[in-house]
């Protein structure tokens, strides 16, 4: 078949789609900005290049023949798809702007995002951020969001998903803590020690410490329990125990000797940080640009 006829072809199924939609070839004409009888005639080109009568004409309405309906199923979603793929590279080429909701658990967003969002806005001012800091495992896509970062395991899902870096952990007290205490050489030695723990707000749950090897979660001792994963850092800070904090919360502090780390080859890593988002939001430009600022931030 030549080009001509390809494109001879295409004209007739946007042309026969058009008249089914409309209902009639003059109304299918007003949509398509051509004559009614430039519809008939490419809908009649079409009949005899297939050799089959796909409409039954009426002086006041058409209605589909078996084989037009056949076709008519076909041709409409290989139209829709047409028009989809053309969207989605309409999309790429935009500049990025409107309003993105993103879902970031609460410590994250406060020491890592936001001292870093200056410069992406700066880059994309036309981006209106909507920036949930919360810990809880909110649903994706019933809730609207455009991406959200999760820690820990994921679940299986239908979302696309991006690992970033292992969830790292750091056991960690204040210098004179230790001093006075003195420092656990194993993690069953915290039994003997004040521990500051996290209580799930959503769950009332309280945060398990992770270690490497049999040891797993090892009993560790009586101490203060807050639901606020800062609030964990500022005790640890004041000395009134041992807390086991994500890495990126206590990098400064433990630089600055306000905390200094302990049973470090023993402390395991829970998960990984992860950044989800739904696959219909995968090519819309400001979800794109935002998850590649995120994936710069955190994956190193």
């Amino acid at each position: 078949m030549s080009a001509i006829t390809h494109l001879d072809s295409v004209s007739g199924l946007v042309a026969f789609v058009a008249a089914v939609e409309a209902e009639g070839f003059a109304a299918a004409g007003r949509k398509l900005g051509v004559s009614a009888s430039a519809v008939g005639k490419a809908v009649g080109r079409l009949e005899a290049r297939l050799g089959v009568k796909l409409l039954q004409r009426t002086t006041r309405s058409i209605a589909l023949t078996a084989e037009g309906e056949l076709l008519y199923t076909r041709s409409a979603r290989i139209l829709d798809d047409m028009r989809e793929a053309e969207d989605a590279i309409n999309q790429t080429r935009a500049a990025p702007r409107g309003r993105l909701k993103v879902s970031v658990p609460a410590v994250i967003g406060r020491r890592v995002i936001i001292p870093a969002l200056p410069g992406f806005l700066d880059e994309y001012p036309e981006v209106e951020l909507d920036l949930w800091l919360d810990d809880r495992k909110v649903d994706i896509v019933e809730e609207g969001y455009d991406l959200a970062i999760r820690l820990g395991a994921l679940d299986d899902s239908s979302l696309i998903a991006r690992k970033l870096a292992p969830h790292r952990f750091v056991t960690c007290g204040a210098p004179g803590y230790f001093a006075t205490r003195g420092a656990p050489a194993t993690p069953d030695d915290l039994v003997h020690h004040r521990c500051i723990r996290y209580r799930f707000p959503t769950t009332g749950r309280l945060e398990q410490w992770a270690f490497k090897g049999a040891t797993g979660t090892a009993p560790v001792g009586a101490g203060l329990v807050f639901n606020d994963g800062e609030a964990l850092a500022a005790a640890a800070r004041a000395g009134l125990g041992i807390a086991q904090l994500p890495a990126y919360q206590v990098l400064e502090d433990l630089a600055a000797n306000r905390l200094q780390g302990v049973l470090a080859d023993h402390t395991e890593s829970r998960g990984d940080i992860c950044l989800m988002w739904p696959p219909a939001r995968a090519e819309v430009p400001r979800v794109r640009v935002f998850a590649d600022f995120i994936i710069r931030l955190l994956a190193p």
